[in-house]
């Protein structure tokens, strides 16, 4: 599928979002959080993943923690609740996005920042 033209969201949500949009706002939704689950961040309204399909939200976490941004583990307080937090990594990456926005708002303009939410 390929997507012609400004994206301009559906009126159920958007449904499809360009992955690398959809880990900058992963990151920074943890950065705000500190750790969440999936099922949190689909139903959280600050996030800016709703609407996204379960398995491929799964799949974008699990390559982030391939790429050592966050970290996945058992939740202590609830069985079978997975739980995702950001590595040093992930940190950095947050950071940096919190510097660009105070220092470019041109990169604002692009489709890889479109609803990330700086907290």
């Amino acid at each position: 599928m390929v997507r012609k033209g400004k994206y301009t969201p559906s009126r159920g949500g958007p449904t499809y979002l360009p992955r690398d949009n959809v880990r900058l706002k992963i990151v920074m939704f943890l950065y705000s959080v500190s750790r969440s689950n999936q099922n949190k961040m689909t139903n959280d309204a600050q996030s800016g993943l709703r609407g996204q399909k379960w398995i491929t939200l799964s799949n974008i976490l699990d390559e982030l923690c391939e790429w050592k941004w966050i970290e996945k583990k058992q939740s202590e307080d609830a069985a079978n609740v997975t739980i995702y937090q950001l590595l040093e990594t992930g940190q950095k990456i947050a950071a940096a996005i919190k510097e660009l926005e105070n220092n470019s708002k041109d990169f604002w303009k692009l489709d890889s920042f479109h609803g990330v939410k700086l907290q």
